[in-house]
């Protein structure tokens, strides 16, 4: 049997069928390794939550058994203006582009490209960024990550346009007109830091719930991997209670938020109210309860803490929020993924 939230979900985005924008489905890419199943409910979540910046949840603080949050407003609005990166060819970056065919874009292509962004309603400005430049500015934005800028050379950066649209244009016509054009790699979304934490000091430890997929809350799959054998259970006030007790005693906790599963359901509600598929095949009790961390700060090295927390009864995953910046910004701005072992969601 596969779980219900599985079940849901592949029957929703059946019957969206072609109109779903695959482009609007994959936020975020990894590094290619072994691929590896992981509950859609965590998913959705860890973006909602650590990704999204559309609500905030109070401190209330955790007591023994008491478990309760409450919700809060809105953090701000969106910004005005969108921007766009149109990655071109590359003949030492992406040689592999089915649309680029081996080939670097050529100066023709470039011309082709600036004049026909330029004819596209709601542009306001375009930029050209050539390797060189993006390089360096690659090394500026990611100073404090020493594996990633160990692991990229100037000659896995794309030249790139950068297209900014006048406050309310619909980026996908936009995309839809210039990623066919002869010398583009890809057109993606920058963005904007109304979406992103407003700092990398977040981590997120997601509880198992009862019927869980995953194999760190007890769940169990046919050989086949397809079918769920044995569903995982949920966290019980004790092992919450041990948690929070190891939270507590790290020094590199600044401040500890619950989240239950009711207020994590209107945080998702809101950052994804206009996915009509994906609000309609989730559910309250898909939601994940949570523990949203504060660490002291972002210099310091979590990976023991982050470590600890894995092993714990009743977590079924750790998101480390300054790993899905950084992941989420190299890939929009550079389309460079993190190095192998940088894994956002276990946080190792």
């Amino acid at each position: 049997m596969n779980s219900p939230m599985e079940d849901r979900l592949r029957a929703a985005l059946v019957e969206a069928g072609a109109t779903v924008d695959t482009g609007a489905l994959k936020p975020l890419r990894t590094p290619e390794r072994r691929r590896s199943r992981v509950d859609l409910r965590l998913v959705s979540a860890a973006v909602a939550v650590v990704l999204a910046g559309a609500t905030t949840a109070v401190w209330l603080g955790v007591r023994g058994d008491e478990h309760v949050a409450t919700l809060a407003g809105p953090t701000g609005g969106q910004a005005d203006a969108l921007e766009l990166s149109i990655f071109l060819c590359s003949r030492s970056a992406s040689g592999k582009a089915p649309s680029c065919q081996g080939h670097g874009v050529t100066l023709d292509q470039l011309k082709s490209i600036d004049n026909a962004a330029k004819e596209v309603s709601g542009v306001t400005s375009l930029i050209y960024v050539d390797q060189a430049e993006a390089f360096e500015s690659f090394r500026r934005d990611f100073a404090h990550n020493q594996r990633l800028l160990d692991a990229v050379t100037v000659d896995d950066l794309r030249a790139s346009f950068r297209l900014r649209l006048e406050p309310g244009t619909d980026p996908v016509p936009v995309k839809q007109a210039l990623s066919s054009l002869p010398g583009v790699e890809d057109i993606d979304l920058v963005p904007s830091a109304a979406s992103l934490p407003s700092s990398g000091t977040q981590v997120s430890v997601f509880l198992c719930g009862d019927g869980s997929a995953l194999p760190a809350c007890g769940a169990e799959r046919a050989a086949d991997g397809e079918k769920i054998v044995k569903e995982g259970k949920g966290a019980t006030a004790r092992q919450k209670d041990e948690i929070v007790a190891l939270l507590r005693a790290s020094k590199q906790v600044k401040s500890i938020v619950y989240e239950d599963q009711s207020t994590a359901y209107e945080n998702f509600k809101r950052s994804y109210k206009d996915n009509k598929t994906l609000l309609a095949a989730t559910r309250v009790e898909d939601m994940p309860e949570s523990y949203r961390l504060q660490m002291r700060s972002e210099r310091d090295d979590w990976s023991a803490l982050i470590k600890a927390l894995r092993k714990r009864r009743g977590v079924a995953s750790v998101v480390d929020g300054r790993c899905l910046i950084d992941a989420t910004l190299a890939m929009a701005r550079y389309r460079v993924s993190l190095p192998k072992g940088q894994d956002c969601r276990t946080g190792g």
